[in-house]
């Protein structure tokens, strides 16, 4: 009798890790796909007017600090807009006032865990990050994903300073903003000079 029920026993257990074998286990779930063009606040960054997107940050929560025509950047207050995030900053292309791009910051004190904190929050939207350099332990690190029409976001952190920043970038324009940048400070650099020699 004993020998039976232990048959029996055995081709119960036998038939359980057959079925368990046989079950699937959870898959993870789907990468999140990017969208077919990079938007912040629900509007289309690609040539976005400086207009267009005040008003939209605005409506968002962004609380201005400096929005002002002669500055190339505008600066926000950012508390209660995004998890941890104090600052936001958006830069436009003087000439054309055409988006360039706009930069969420994390400050962060000596916390190695942030950028992969805000790292994984960019992931959980658009999967995961097209390119990766860096240690989260120690040094600079900065993930990066890509977009259509060249545009990108990426999560990035100096070193030592653990701040982190959460960029979103039209590459094209923020190079034309650039060049302008540059091209004042020469100007403004020519005229110290001639100020100067007028002295001597």
């Amino acid at each position: 009798m004993i020998a039976v029920k232990s048959v029996l026993l055995s081709a119960v257990l036998a038939a359980t890790m057959v079925a368990a074998a046989q079950t699937k286990s959870p898959q993870p779930p789907s990468q999140a796909k990017p969208p077919a063009y990079l938007e912040l606040f629900g509007v289309q960054l690609k040539s976005a007017t400086r207009e267009q997107l005040r008003e939209v940050f605005e409506a968002g929560g962004l609380q201005p600090v400096r929005v002002e025509d002669k500055y190339w950047v505008d600066t926000y207050s950012a508390a209660g807009v995004l998890d941890g995030a104090s600052g936001f900053i958006a830069g436009y292309v003087g000439r054309t006032g055409t988006f360039a791009f706009a930069q969420y910051e994390f400050e962060g004190f000596m916390d190695t865990g942030l950028v992969t904190q805000v790292a994984t929050m960019v992931t959980h939207k658009y999967g995961r990050a097209s390119t990766r350099s860096g240690n989260e332990g120690l040094g600079p690190v900065t993930y990066t994903w890509k977009f259509p029409q060249g545009m990108t976001v990426s999560v990035s952190r100096g070193w030592p300073d653990t701040t982190t920043y959460l960029t979103f970038t039209d590459p094209v324009a923020h190079a034309e903003m650039r060049a302008e940048q540059e091209a004042d400070k020469r100007a403004a650099e020519r005229e110290r000079a001639k100020a100067q020699t007028r002295a001597f």
